[in-house]
């Protein structure tokens, strides 16, 4: 049974989406980890074990598709460094694409904007 409340929350099986993708033949496979609605501390290890995961396949690539977060606390923001080293450490490259609104914001007044590969990006002003 879930907490109260954690319906509004991220939940595994309907806010974590896993895609594999290649760019064509014998393309290097890239694996996509879309994240919807809200990342906390009470859902932040799902969203832990669902990147370790689609890191255990080690792809050249894996991107974050953060673009439907609507928010992220710190423990977000601890989970997305964790998953940078893991992949880091096993030559995957680890790109986020999709921040906007207060997840950018986030990301930019703790520099951890600067740590991270991103696609697509438009710093806020």
């Amino acid at each position: 049974m879930a907490p109260h409340g954690y319906h509004n929350e991220m939940r595994a099986n309907d806010d974590i989406h896993v895609r594999r993708h290649s760019a064509g033949l014998g393309a290097p496979m890239h694996d996509t980890v879309a994240i919807e609605g809200r990342v906390t501390v009470d859902n932040s290890p799902d969203m832990r074990r669902r990147l370790a995961l689609a890191l255990e396949s080690k792809p050249a690539e894996l991107v974050v598709d953060l673009s439907q977060v609507a928010y992220m606390d710190t423990s977000g923001l601890a989970t997305l460094v964790e998953a940078s080293r893991g992949a880091h450490q096993q030559g995957t490259r680890l790109v986020l694409t999709g921040m906007q609104g207060q997840t950018r914001y986030l990301f930019e007044v703790s520099h951890l904007d600067q740590l991270f590969d991103t696609a697509g990006e438009q710093p806020t002003t």
